[in-house]
Protein backbone atom coordinates (compact mmCIF):
# COMPACT_ATOMS: atom_id res chain seq x y z
CA UNK A 1 0.00 0.00 0.00
CA UNK A 2 1.08 4.00 -0.70
CA UNK A 3 1.00 5.18 2.86
CA UNK A 4 -0.28 8.52 3.56
CA UNK A 5 1.01 9.48 7.11
CA UNK A 6 -0.03 12.30 8.94
CA UNK A 7 -1.78 13.03 11.87
CA UNK A 8 -4.95 14.03 9.78
CA UNK A 9 -6.64 16.52 12.41
CA UNK A 10 -8.93 17.48 9.77
CA UNK A 11 -8.31 16.95 5.71
CA UNK A 12 -7.31 21.04 4.65
CA UNK A 13 -6.44 21.54 1.59
CA UNK A 14 -2.89 20.55 2.53
CA UNK A 15 -3.65 17.15 3.61
CA UNK A 16 -5.72 16.88 0.37
CA UNK A 17 -2.37 17.52 -1.73
CA UNK A 18 -1.18 14.23 0.09
CA UNK A 19 -4.31 12.28 -0.60
CA UNK A 20 -4.15 13.02 -4.41
CA UNK A 21 -0.06 12.24 -4.68
CA UNK A 22 -1.17 9.13 -3.03
CA UNK A 23 -3.62 8.03 -5.33
CA UNK A 24 -1.62 9.11 -8.27
CA UNK A 25 1.43 7.08 -7.10
CA UNK A 26 -0.68 3.91 -6.42
CA UNK A 27 -2.16 4.25 -9.79
CA UNK A 28 1.28 3.85 -10.98
CA UNK A 29 2.99 1.49 -8.96
CA UNK A 30 -0.73 -0.83 -9.33
CA UNK A 31 -1.17 -0.95 -5.58
CA UNK A 32 -3.62 0.72 -3.19
CA UNK A 33 -3.32 3.58 -0.91
CA UNK A 34 -4.66 4.69 2.14
CA UNK A 35 -3.71 6.75 5.04
CA UNK A 36 -1.68 5.96 8.31
CA UNK A 37 -2.58 8.28 11.03
CA UNK A 38 -3.56 7.84 14.88
CA UNK A 39 -6.34 6.87 16.69
CA UNK A 40 -5.96 10.44 18.91
CA UNK A 41 -3.31 13.13 18.08
CA UNK A 42 0.09 12.46 19.24
CA UNK A 43 0.23 16.30 20.72
CA UNK A 44 -2.99 15.35 22.86
CA UNK A 45 -0.92 12.55 25.06
CA UNK A 46 2.15 14.64 24.93
CA UNK A 47 0.22 18.38 26.01
CA UNK A 48 -3.01 16.93 27.35
CA UNK A 49 -4.08 19.96 29.12
CA UNK A 50 -3.88 22.16 25.72
CA UNK A 51 -4.59 20.64 22.91
CA UNK A 52 -7.92 20.49 21.34
CA UNK A 53 -8.89 18.41 17.68
CA UNK A 54 -10.35 20.37 14.92
CA UNK A 55 -12.34 17.14 14.75
CA UNK A 56 -14.11 14.46 16.57
CA UNK A 57 -13.44 10.98 15.53
CA UNK A 58 -16.55 10.13 14.19
CA UNK A 59 -16.74 13.22 11.92
CA UNK A 60 -13.15 12.36 10.83
CA UNK A 61 -14.36 9.09 9.35
CA UNK A 62 -17.50 11.52 7.45
CA UNK A 63 -14.50 13.29 5.87
CA UNK A 64 -12.42 10.04 4.85
CA UNK A 65 -15.78 9.08 3.33
CA UNK A 66 -16.17 12.30 1.79
CA UNK A 67 -12.84 12.32 0.70
CA UNK A 68 -12.82 8.44 -0.52
CA UNK A 69 -10.26 6.99 1.38
CA UNK A 70 -10.20 3.64 0.65
CA UNK A 71 -8.08 2.23 3.69
CA UNK A 72 -7.53 4.18 6.74
CA UNK A 73 -4.78 2.58 9.31
CA UNK A 74 -5.58 4.54 12.96
CA UNK A 75 -2.07 3.80 15.31
CA UNK A 76 -2.75 3.72 18.94
CA UNK A 77 -0.38 6.35 20.01
CA UNK A 78 1.38 5.46 23.59
CA UNK A 79 4.37 6.21 25.70
CA UNK A 80 5.90 3.56 23.66
CA UNK A 81 5.42 4.55 20.43
CA UNK A 82 6.90 7.89 21.64
CA UNK A 83 9.77 6.26 22.45
CA UNK A 84 10.87 4.63 18.76
CA UNK A 85 13.67 5.41 16.96
CA UNK A 86 12.46 6.57 13.15
CA UNK A 87 13.51 3.01 12.10
CA UNK A 88 11.77 1.07 14.69
CA UNK A 89 8.12 3.31 13.59
CA UNK A 90 8.83 2.47 9.57
CA UNK A 91 9.49 -0.83 11.10
CA UNK A 92 6.25 -1.17 13.17
CA UNK A 93 3.93 0.31 10.07
CA UNK A 94 5.60 -2.10 7.33
CA UNK A 95 4.66 -5.13 9.67
CA UNK A 96 1.23 -3.96 10.48
CA UNK A 97 0.74 -2.43 6.84
CA UNK A 98 2.76 -4.33 4.12
CA UNK A 99 3.53 -0.20 3.27
CA UNK A 100 5.66 -0.19 -0.32
CA UNK A 101 5.59 3.93 -0.40
CA UNK A 102 4.96 6.77 1.47
CA UNK A 103 3.78 10.50 1.05
CA UNK A 104 4.54 12.99 3.38
CA UNK A 105 4.18 16.98 3.54
CA UNK A 106 7.81 18.07 3.55
CA UNK A 107 8.16 18.99 7.29
CA UNK A 108 6.70 15.89 8.38
CA UNK A 109 8.74 14.21 11.56
CA UNK A 110 8.63 11.38 13.12
CA UNK A 111 10.15 8.88 15.57
CA UNK A 112 11.53 9.75 19.39
CA UNK A 113 11.66 13.14 20.01
CA UNK A 114 10.75 13.83 16.37
CA UNK A 115 14.40 12.90 15.09
CA UNK A 116 13.33 11.49 11.75
CA UNK A 117 12.91 14.17 9.06
CA UNK A 118 12.21 14.21 5.45
CA UNK A 119 16.16 13.11 3.92
CA UNK A 120 15.69 10.47 7.07
CA UNK A 121 12.68 8.93 5.51
CA UNK A 122 13.60 9.49 1.68
CA UNK A 123 16.87 7.73 2.59
CA UNK A 124 15.08 4.67 4.93
CA UNK A 125 12.18 4.45 1.84
CA UNK A 126 15.12 3.88 -0.61
CA UNK A 127 16.90 1.17 1.55
CA UNK A 128 13.55 -0.46 1.91
CA UNK A 129 12.69 -0.20 -1.81
CA UNK A 130 10.02 1.96 -1.23
CA UNK A 131 8.58 5.04 -3.32
CA UNK A 132 8.90 8.43 -1.73
CA UNK A 133 7.24 11.63 -2.11
CA UNK A 134 7.22 14.82 -0.03
CA UNK A 135 4.41 17.14 -0.54
CA UNK A 136 5.51 21.06 -0.59
CA UNK A 137 3.75 23.08 2.22
CA UNK A 138 0.06 25.03 0.94
CA UNK A 139 0.04 28.44 1.85
CA UNK A 140 -3.17 30.01 1.82
CA UNK A 141 -3.81 33.51 -0.42
CA UNK A 142 -2.50 35.84 2.57
CA UNK A 143 0.82 33.46 2.39
CA UNK A 144 0.25 31.38 5.35
CA UNK A 145 0.60 28.24 5.66
CA UNK A 146 -2.26 25.91 5.87
CA UNK A 147 -2.39 23.63 8.85
CA UNK A 148 -4.82 22.41 11.25
CA UNK A 149 -2.92 24.96 13.78
CA UNK A 150 -3.88 27.98 11.57
CA UNK A 151 -7.41 26.60 11.08
CA UNK A 152 -7.83 26.45 14.91
CA UNK A 153 -7.09 29.78 15.52
CA UNK A 154 -9.08 30.97 12.90
CA UNK A 155 -11.86 29.26 14.68
CA UNK A 156 -11.30 30.44 17.98
CA UNK A 157 -11.33 34.03 16.39
CA UNK A 158 -14.45 33.20 14.90
CA UNK A 159 -13.23 33.66 11.62
CA UNK A 160 -15.28 31.05 9.69
CA UNK A 161 -14.40 32.51 6.14
CA UNK A 162 -10.29 31.84 6.84
CA UNK A 163 -11.15 28.56 8.02
CA UNK A 164 -12.94 27.42 5.38
CA UNK A 165 -10.55 28.54 2.80
CA UNK A 166 -7.44 26.68 4.25
CA UNK A 167 -9.96 23.71 4.66
CA UNK A 168 -12.18 23.76 0.60
CA UNK A 169 -15.32 23.35 3.12
CA UNK A 170 -16.58 24.94 6.19
CA UNK A 171 -15.88 23.79 10.08
CA UNK A 172 -18.37 21.61 10.83
CA UNK A 173 -20.27 19.51 14.06
CA UNK A 174 -21.83 16.29 13.73
CA UNK A 175 -23.93 14.66 15.99
CA UNK A 176 -27.32 13.84 17.53
CA UNK A 177 -29.74 16.08 18.36
CA UNK A 178 -30.72 15.60 22.47
CA UNK A 179 -32.78 17.55 24.48
CA UNK A 180 -32.10 20.97 26.05
CA UNK A 181 -34.23 23.03 28.46
CA UNK A 182 -36.48 24.28 25.36
CA UNK A 183 -36.35 27.69 26.13
CA UNK A 184 -35.48 28.49 22.46
CA UNK A 185 -39.17 26.81 22.37
CA UNK A 186 -40.61 29.01 24.53
CA UNK A 187 -39.37 31.89 22.81
CA UNK A 188 -40.69 31.01 19.43
CA UNK A 189 -37.50 29.50 17.96
CA UNK A 190 -36.53 25.98 18.87
CA UNK A 191 -33.51 24.45 18.66
CA UNK A 192 -31.20 21.74 18.09
CA UNK A 193 -28.97 21.03 20.59
CA UNK A 194 -25.93 19.09 20.23
CA UNK A 195 -23.47 18.01 23.08
CA UNK A 196 -19.97 19.15 22.38
CA UNK A 197 -17.07 17.03 22.77
CA UNK A 198 -14.49 18.65 25.48
CA UNK A 199 -11.51 17.64 23.31
CA UNK A 200 -12.72 19.37 20.30
CA UNK A 201 -11.80 23.31 19.18
CA UNK A 202 -13.36 25.69 20.78
CA UNK A 203 -15.34 28.38 18.62
CA UNK A 204 -15.83 32.22 19.52
CA UNK A 205 -18.49 32.55 21.70
CA UNK A 206 -21.61 33.88 19.73
CA UNK A 207 -24.58 33.47 17.01
CA UNK A 208 -23.42 31.92 13.32
CA UNK A 209 -25.15 31.85 10.18
CA UNK A 210 -24.91 27.88 9.28
CA UNK A 211 -26.01 25.35 6.82
CA UNK A 212 -27.11 22.55 8.14
CA UNK A 213 -27.95 18.47 6.84
CA UNK A 214 -31.07 16.93 8.23
CA UNK A 215 -33.44 14.68 7.64
CA UNK A 216 -32.19 14.47 4.13
CA UNK A 217 -32.05 17.57 3.18
CA UNK A 218 -30.49 21.36 3.70
CA UNK A 219 -31.75 23.93 6.04
CA UNK A 220 -29.81 27.37 6.53
CA UNK A 221 -29.61 27.72 10.08
CA UNK A 222 -29.45 29.90 13.38
CA UNK A 223 -26.95 28.76 15.58
CA UNK A 224 -25.19 30.22 19.48
CA UNK A 225 -22.41 28.86 20.59
CA UNK A 226 -21.80 29.93 24.04
CA UNK A 227 -23.39 30.31 27.61
CA UNK A 228 -26.67 31.70 26.89
CA UNK A 229 -25.89 34.94 29.64
CA UNK A 230 -29.60 36.02 29.37
CA UNK A 231 -30.42 33.46 31.41
CA UNK A 232 -27.53 32.50 33.45
CA UNK A 233 -28.10 29.15 34.00
CA UNK A 234 -25.95 27.18 31.96
CA UNK A 235 -22.63 26.23 33.53
CA UNK A 236 -21.25 24.48 30.40
CA UNK A 237 -20.12 25.55 26.67
CA UNK A 238 -23.68 24.77 24.84
CA UNK A 239 -24.31 24.36 21.21
CA UNK A 240 -27.60 25.12 19.51
CA UNK A 241 -29.14 26.04 16.17
CA UNK A 242 -32.31 26.81 14.96
CA UNK A 243 -33.50 25.55 11.41
CA UNK A 244 -35.01 28.15 9.37
CA UNK A 245 -38.14 26.65 7.44
CA UNK A 246 -37.92 23.29 9.23
CA UNK A 247 -41.24 21.98 10.48
CA UNK A 248 -40.63 18.99 12.76
CA UNK A 249 -39.02 16.68 15.85
CA UNK A 250 -35.24 16.35 15.35
CA UNK A 251 -34.37 14.57 18.69
CA UNK A 252 -32.27 11.74 18.47
CA UNK A 253 -31.35 12.13 14.67
CA UNK A 254 -28.00 12.67 13.28
CA UNK A 255 -27.64 16.29 12.17
CA UNK A 256 -24.18 17.88 10.54
CA UNK A 257 -24.34 21.84 10.99
CA UNK A 258 -21.78 23.62 8.76
CA UNK A 259 -20.57 26.95 10.11
CA UNK A 260 -20.87 29.74 7.90
CA UNK A 261 -19.99 33.46 9.55
CA UNK A 262 -20.23 34.79 12.85
CA UNK A 263 -22.98 37.15 13.35
CA UNK A 264 -22.31 38.80 16.50
CA UNK A 265 -20.95 37.96 19.77
CA UNK A 266 -23.16 36.59 22.88
CA UNK A 267 -23.94 39.35 24.86
CA UNK A 268 -26.74 39.59 28.11
CA UNK A 269 -30.11 40.40 27.20
CA UNK A 270 -32.75 42.89 29.89
CA UNK A 271 -35.37 40.32 29.36
CA UNK A 272 -36.54 37.19 27.23
CA UNK A 273 -38.93 39.92 25.13
CA UNK A 274 -35.06 41.86 24.45
CA UNK A 275 -33.47 38.70 23.48
CA UNK A 276 -36.78 37.51 21.32
CA UNK A 277 -36.46 40.72 19.28
CA UNK A 278 -32.68 40.52 18.73
CA UNK A 279 -33.30 36.97 17.78
CA UNK A 280 -35.58 37.57 15.26
CA UNK A 281 -33.14 40.16 13.25
CA UNK A 282 -30.45 37.38 13.86
CA UNK A 283 -32.76 35.14 11.94
CA UNK A 284 -33.57 37.52 9.13
CA UNK A 285 -29.80 38.86 8.69
CA UNK A 286 -28.56 34.77 8.49
CA UNK A 287 -31.43 33.78 5.79
CA UNK A 288 -30.12 36.14 3.82
CA UNK A 289 -26.44 35.15 4.40
CA UNK A 290 -27.43 31.30 4.50
CA UNK A 291 -29.02 31.42 1.58
CA UNK A 292 -26.96 33.70 -0.68
CA UNK A 293 -23.98 31.17 0.35
CA UNK A 294 -26.27 28.10 -0.63
CA UNK A 295 -27.01 29.79 -3.94
CA UNK A 296 -23.24 30.09 -4.27
CA UNK A 297 -21.72 26.69 -3.53
CA UNK A 298 -24.64 24.69 -4.88
CA UNK A 299 -21.62 22.50 -6.18
CA UNK A 300 -20.33 21.66 -2.81
CA UNK A 301 -23.10 21.37 -0.84
CA UNK A 302 -23.95 18.35 -3.03
CA UNK A 303 -20.76 16.72 -3.08
CA UNK A 304 -21.20 17.45 1.05
CA UNK A 305 -24.41 15.13 0.56
CA UNK A 306 -21.81 12.10 0.95
CA UNK A 307 -21.16 12.79 4.79
CA UNK A 308 -24.31 12.69 6.09
CA UNK A 309 -26.48 11.19 7.97
CA UNK A 310 -23.14 9.85 10.37
CA UNK A 311 -25.20 6.37 10.69
CA UNK A 312 -25.29 6.02 6.71
CA UNK A 313 -21.32 6.92 6.32
CA UNK A 314 -20.54 4.11 9.10
CA UNK A 315 -22.96 1.70 7.30
CA UNK A 316 -20.90 2.49 3.89
CA UNK A 317 -17.57 2.03 5.62
CA UNK A 318 -18.28 -1.38 7.34
CA UNK A 319 -19.50 -2.37 3.50
CA UNK A 320 -16.36 -1.16 1.63
CA UNK A 321 -13.28 1.26 3.10
CA UNK A 322 -11.10 -0.55 5.36
CA UNK A 323 -10.38 0.52 8.85
CA UNK A 324 -7.57 -0.62 11.42
CA UNK A 325 -6.58 -0.14 14.45
CA UNK A 326 -3.49 -1.04 14.91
Amino acid sequence: MIAAIGAFDGFHKGHQSLLRAARIRSEEAGTGWGIVTFEFNPDALLSPPKFKSLYTIPERKLLETFFRVPTTARLVFTKEMSQMTPARFLDHITAKLGVRGVVVGEEFRFGKDRSGTTELLASESRERGWTFDAVPLLRDSGGEVVSSTAIRKAVAAGDMTGAWEMQGYPFFFAGRVIHGNERGRVLGYPTANLNLSEAKAPMRHGVYATIVRASDDWYVGAANAGLNPTFGDVSGMRFEVNLLDFDGDLYGREITVFIIEHIRDEIRFDSADSLKGQMREDARVIREKGTRAMEAHLELWNALKTIEPLGHVQHQQRKGQKIRRV
